[in-house]
């Protein structure tokens, strides 16, 4: 059974389907409700509705079903989704102390698992949620995810979700190295998933090129010969980026408007689009006119993919000798910046 879309019907749905005093112990009706919403409305007012009903209705189902079949086969599942679904409607609501409680209760019901399976289960949702809100600094982020990570990883060390925790938590340490290098590794000592493989595998091909002289010439969308050896004394930034990416259009606003006002740094760009007037278009607008490299190859650029590059926009940085100075200075550039071309 599918949930109809019209969000703002689901307390009514749920009051049909979980009618006082004549609730079925079906354990289908609680199931239904994990379908994601995959239409939320444009309207941040409404898709906040929608999600909060979502929330709503599985508790209220989540609690029928514990009500009618207390100690049933499905009972401690039950129990899970009502905690996580009160945990992601306080979350919603802005209510920090709704979910520590939840939390808690999902740390106590993590004790109680049936099984080994059940407690993974229990736990990863439990770190999932606390994912979503990772601290207000990048440091905070950093050590709350390598924590929480690695906690899994401890626990449940073949469980198939392990490698992408640490690989989550390992992008988060682009200003940390060897911490970075730990994670990516143990990481790919656990995986069996190809793709992440690869991802990992680009992480440490980027990882492996930090504070090394950096190798680069192409031919740019102008027909310019572009040598980084050429511009050693120079502070350079690398950005790889896309003008189909959203986010990427966004950053770059702020970023050019940065670079305009500090000419001693020399900008250059590896684009990943495949349409070059679209590229040109966008270029026109952010008034970009830095050293190009286009190859219409998306995300098999040449260049992007020799430096193993998997997520945009990049920033790297490299310093007057040439050499890579850092991974990844999207948020904290111009610090960063400023303390290269400081130095001699």
């Amino acid at each position: 059974m599918m949930i109809p879309l019209n969000r703002a019907l689901l307390p009514l749905i749920v009051l049909c389907l979980f009618p006082a005093g004549i609730l079925k112990a079906d354990w289908s009706q609680v199931t239904d409700l994990d379908h994601p919403i995959t239409r939320l409305s444009p309207d941040p007012r409404k898709a906040k509705l929608a999600m909060k009903a979502r929330f709503e209705a599985q508790i209220t189902a989540n609690q029928s079903f514990l009500k009618e079949s207390p100690k049933g086969p499905h009972s401690y599942e039950s129990s899970v989704r009502l905690a996580v679904a009160q945990a992601k409607l306080a979350s919603l609501d802005g209510n920090p102390p709704a979910v520590t409680e939840a939390l808690e209760k999902l740390k106590a019901l993590e004790k109680q698992a049936p099984d080994d399976s059940q407690r993974a289960e229990t736990m990863f949702r439990r770190l999932s949620l606390q994912w979503q809100n990772l601290g207000d600094t990048p440091d905070q982020r950093r050590e709350n995810a390598t924590t929480y990570a690695r906690l899994f990883a401890s626990e449940f060390p073949l469980d198939r979700r392990t490698p992408r925790l640490l690989a989550e938590a390992a992008a988060l340490c682009d200003n940390h190295p060897e911490e970075k290098a730990k994670l990516i590794e143990q990481a790919l000592s656990l995986c069996k998933e190809e793709s992440l493989t690869h991802r990992l595998q680009d992480d440490k091909k980027r990882l492996n090129q930090l504070e090394k002289p950096l190798n680069l010439t192409f031919t740019s969308m102008n027909g310019e010969e572009f040598d980084l050896s050429k511009e050693k004394g120079h502070v350079v930034a690398l950005i790889f980026w896309s003008a189909e990416s959203a986010p990427c259009l966004v950053w770059m606003q702020y970023f050019a408007r940065y670079a305009a006002e500090v000419p001693a740094l020399k900008v250059v760009t590896v684009s990943l689009d495949r349409d070059r007037t679209d590229l040109r278009s966008a270029m026109q607008s952010l008034n970009i006119t830095w050293p190009t490299f286009f190859d219409g190859k998306g995300w098999d650029n040449t260049i992007a993919r020799g430096f193993g590059i998997n997520t945009i926009p990049t920033l790297w940085l490299i310093d007057k000798r040439g050499s890579l100075r850092a991974l990844n200075a999207r948020d904290d550039y111009e610090l960063k910046i400023k303390t290269l071309l400081l130095q001699n």
